[in-house]
């Protein structure tokens, strides 16, 4: 089974959003068709504390639901289309359960990047119940801790995860540091193996300078990227140093990497 190398990785955000809609069981085997290295998904807790699949906090953008997440049951949330938002073709799809995401992906040769989207700021203990649910199913999975990557917008998740597992699994956070939703104590580098570099409105570029990349690498931190389908974004983000890219549009991205030759 594959494993993190130096190889640059193409991770597949929420899936794919292009062609299919996002967080959905046709999103992830739309991606594994297209042979990425990764799957890119968001984990949320139901109102009955069931993992889910949706990116949200709330069901209006992606679903024909509304109102919170964490307000719902999960017979609330299964009985919503996580699919006719995006196409009338989809309206069968529904939020995915994370037994229903394990059992389709746990055998295939990828990788893992989970997203808690449970913060503790917003839901208190229940974004590290999210997290250790998330742990016990993938040891129920047979998923080894070296294909997976956990990530977050809270770095006092992260703090969590690293103190109570140590380098078990990847961390993946942001830079720069003031991209996090909350803070603690410690040096914050500490709590990744990764930072995915955003620009910001002091950076209109949608890649962040050099100098970045090198603070970031100096931290003994990998830098990393979420990218349109843009070519010269590519270039210059592999010009950097970047070791993964997110991506949206999974077949037009591979094209890319391969014309760059780092695929």
């Amino acid at each position: 089974m594959k494993q993190f190398s130096d190889k640059i990785i193409l991770s597949g955000h929420r899936g794919e959003r292009t062609v299919v809609p996002e967080n959905t069981m046709a999103a992830f085997r739309y991606a594994l068709e297209c042979g990425v290295d990764m799957i890119e998904t968001d984990f949320h807790l139901s109102g009955d504390r069931h993992l889910v699949l949706i990116h949200d906090h709330t069901l209006d953008r992606t679903t024909d639901g509304a109102g919170f997440v964490r307000d719902c049951t999960l017979e609330e949330l299964r009985a919503l289309s996580a699919g006719v938002k995006f196409s009338e073709d989809y309206r069968e799809e529904r939020i995915p359960t994370a037994e229903e995401f394990f059992a389709l992906t746990a055998d295939k040769d990828i990788l893992f990047n989970l997203e808690f989207k449970v913060y503790p700021a917003d839901e208190g203990e229940r974004a590290f119940e999210q997290a250790e649910k998330l742990v016990a199913m993938l040891k129920e999975f047979g998923i080894a801790d070296e294909r997976v990557m956990f990530n977050s917008w809270s770095v006092v998740l992260l703090q969590y995860m690293r103190r109570r597992y140590g380098n078990r699994f990847q961390l993946h956070g942001y830079y720069p540091l003031e991209l996090f939703n909350d803070t603690c104590e410690g040096d914050l580098f500490a709590y990744m193996d990764w930072a995915c570099l955003f620009p910001t409105a002091d950076c209109p570029a949608r890649v962040r300078p050099r100098e970045d990349y090198e603070i970031v690498k100096a931290r003994g931190v990998k830098p990393c990227d979420h990218m349109p389908a843009v070519y010269t974004d590519y270039a210059r983000a592999v010009g950097n140093g970047t070791r993964m890219f997110t991506v949206d549009d999974i077949r037009t991205s591979d094209c890319i990497l391969r014309a760059l030759g780092v695929r």
